[in-house]
């Protein structure tokens, strides 16, 4: 079976279009002893919690507590069993590593009680507390193994 002109056409714009293309890719934090050290015991992740409930803190967030905020935060308004179970898990993850693996999950949850634009949305202010870089693009090989499977 052949492919239609209009078809060709336009998966041929479509590929050139993600050869060009840019993307940034979400990292984890690095693993090294310096962040070994940062980690911090369950029961030390429990207490600012209940502090925090007790009486407000005039210090600064740690960058893990901000991430655990602005995590817990992208699931406000859901609930069921999943959303409850993996806001524990994010309020009592030891480091921003942990926290980082759970990311996917996070995104599935909203997916499904929301929409993927909403996930897209709120994930990128999640995703904000981990390193990025820049993902150069697709070189003319790499795009010709790819368009070669379709033609």
């Amino acid at each position: 079976m052949t492919a239609t002109p209009w078809f060709d056409r336009w998966f041929r714009r479509r590929a050139a279009a993600a050869v060009t293309s840019w993307r940034m890719e979400i990292q984890p934090p690095a693993s090294t002893q310096v962040e070994e050290a940062e980690a911090e015991p369950v029961s030390e992740s429990i207490w600012p919690i209940l502090r925090q409930r007790l009486v407000p803190s005039d210090r600064p967030a740690s960058p893990l507590e901000q991430a655990r905020r602005d995590f817990c935060a992208a699931m406000r308004d859901l609930h069921g069993d999943a959303v409850q179970d993996l806001r524990l898990r994010a309020g009592y993850s030891p480091s921003l590593r942990e926290l980082w693996h759970l990311r996917s999950a996070l995104y599935q949850l909203i997916a499904f009680h929301l929409d993927q634009a909403e996930a897209d949305r709120r994930l990128a202010r999640v995703n904000r507390h981990f390193p990025t870089r820049a993902m150069g693009h697709a070189t003319t090989s790499e795009h010709h193994a790819h368009s070669s499977l379709f033609l």
